[in-house]
């Protein structure tokens, strides 16, 4: 990286989605480099094969709209290890991002914001609860840097003026097409993931896009 750099941390949903067509599109990035990471969440909602072809097609997408002016990288997260213990909290997503995104930012001391889906949506219905993980997260990232010499990087959220419905809105029909939200998604056949109409992802994007199954 040349210049100051924006890390995103994209899985491909539809938030994440809304931050990547932000920074390619908006002028006020265009000074930035910018990192796109992706993370294989391996877990027990089984949804790590469907936001890598998520990811895969969006980012080509935008390669072929002529907006490639960024590196990518990604990783593995791996918890279906833990099933013996039979627990139903596993690490959760932005904490795992948090940690990594520390891990690039060490590697990369050109970053200068770490670039995060929070909308509007999250803010104003996310409760106490959202608001407790989102400073979790901020800690997990910040502790992870304590050793560090550089001052750490900035969380970002460049859709938080949106609702999840205008983001939805504002991107490219092959970007929604392609985005993926289920938690859980059901293989039929073995492959073939539909989403499951249930988890928590599936009821918000209900209201936006119909139920789908």
């Amino acid at each position: 990286m040349s210049k100051p750099t924006i890390l995103c941390m994209f899985s491909g949903g539809v938030d994440s989605a809304g931050v990547l067509h932000e920074l390619l599109t908006n002028e006020k990035y265009s000074t930035f480099d910018l990192i796109v990471h992706h993370i294989h969440l391996w877990n027990r909602e089984n949804r790590a094969l469907v936001e890598l072809e998520a990811v895969k097609n969006i980012l080509n997408y935008y390669k072929n709209e002529g907006k490639s002016s960024f590196v990518f990288t990604q990783n593995t997260f791996d918890t279906r290890g833990f099933a013996p213990l039979k627990s139903n909290r596993f690490p959760m997503d932005m904490d795992v991002c948090a940690f990594t995104a520390a891990q690039l930012h060490a590697a990369q001391p050109a970053i200068k914001h770490v670039a995060m889906g929070r909308t509007r949506s999250d803010v104003e219905g996310g409760g106490k609860g959202f608001a407790l993980r989102m400073r979790r997260a901020q800690a997990i990232f910040k502790s992870s840097l304590t050793i560090e010499s550089a001052e750490p990087a900035e969380y970002i959220f460049p859709v938080v003026d949106f609702t999840k419905r205008e983001i939805w809105d504002f991107l490219p029909e092959k970007v929604r097409e392609s985005s993926w939200w289920c938690r859980r998604p059901v293989y039929k056949n073995g492959s073939d993931p539909q989403t499951c109409g249930a988890c928590i992802s599936c009821k918000d994007m209900a209201p936006i896009i119909g139920n789908q199954s």
